[in-house]
């Protein structure tokens, strides 16, 4: 990840004000011609979005870069170190700020983690996503952006 200066760093704390700065990494699988996509369900008693699906990640800390608070994330809820992940996209969502970062995962990629943050987690393929009510649809505007990236790209 690119260096930022001091004068974009305080533009990009003006742009973005208080919100929430997100760091996000959606495992994926290609299994018989369908991409599956690894979310986690919240448990019911989580600080946000409590009993709902939702992406693996979490907010920055201090001046952590997003590739930086990927990485740590991820190791918190995952026991997991990702590499060969790419980059999505920036999202300004009403109250934050995600990158949204991707990684292509082997078969055994469960047997590889260990979910140490919500309930456990569920591949869910994009007709089943769509249909899902207990995710919102900021996540939603996400997943769809990933699937139509994979699709141009098969």
């Amino acid at each position: 990840m690119q260096e930022i200066s001091a004068g974009e760093a305080i533009r990009n704390k003006i742009v973005m004000g208080n919100k929430r700065k997100v760091s996000i990494l959606i495992p994926y699988k290609i299994r018989k011609g369908n991409t599956l996509v690894f979310l986690q369900k919240r448990s019911k008693d989580a600080k946000r979005l409590p009993d709902y699906f939702g992406f693996f990640g979490g907010g920055a800390e201090g001046n952590e870069n997003p590739e930086d608070a990927l990485r740590r994330e991820i190791k918190e809820e995952l026991n997991y170190i990702p590499t060969g992940y790419r980059f999505l996209k920036k999202y300004d969502f009403t109250g934050s700020i995600k990158d949204i970062f991707f990684l292509e995962v082997s078969n055994d990629f469960e047997k590889e983690i260990t979910v140490l943050e919500g309930d456990y987690g569920k591949w869910f393929s994009e007709r089943e996503f769509e249909k899902e009510q207990k995710l919102i649809e900021e996540d939603k505007i996400v997943l769809r952006d990933l699937f139509k990236l994979l699709k141009n790209e098969k």
